[in-house]
């Protein structure tokens, strides 16, 4: 029987807790960009949504491509 709790349950939550972190984190840059559009700055809503853009490619396009195909690997056919 597999142990319950421990360091790896922290781990995991800890994980967890810092990717919902920087999600929120993501969304705020986004609407923060957002707004500045609304209110007709567009030099700003350009600047942020291309630094988003950059950070994307750079931090997280690898990972979200592996992901994906990890999880068309584990789909069966019916």
């Amino acid at each position: 029987m597999p142990p319950t709790g421990g360091a790896g349950t922290l781990k995991k939550l800890g994980d967890t807790i810092f990717a919902v972190a920087h999600l929120l984190a993501l969304i705020a840059v986004f609407l923060y960009g957002a707004v500045a559009l609304l209110r007709g700055n567009y030099a700003r809503f350009a600047l942020v949504m291309g630094g988003l853009a950059v950070y994307y490619v750079l931090v997280l396009h690898k990972p979200v491509r592996k992901e994906i195909a990890r999880r068309r690997a584990g789909r069966t056919r019916t």
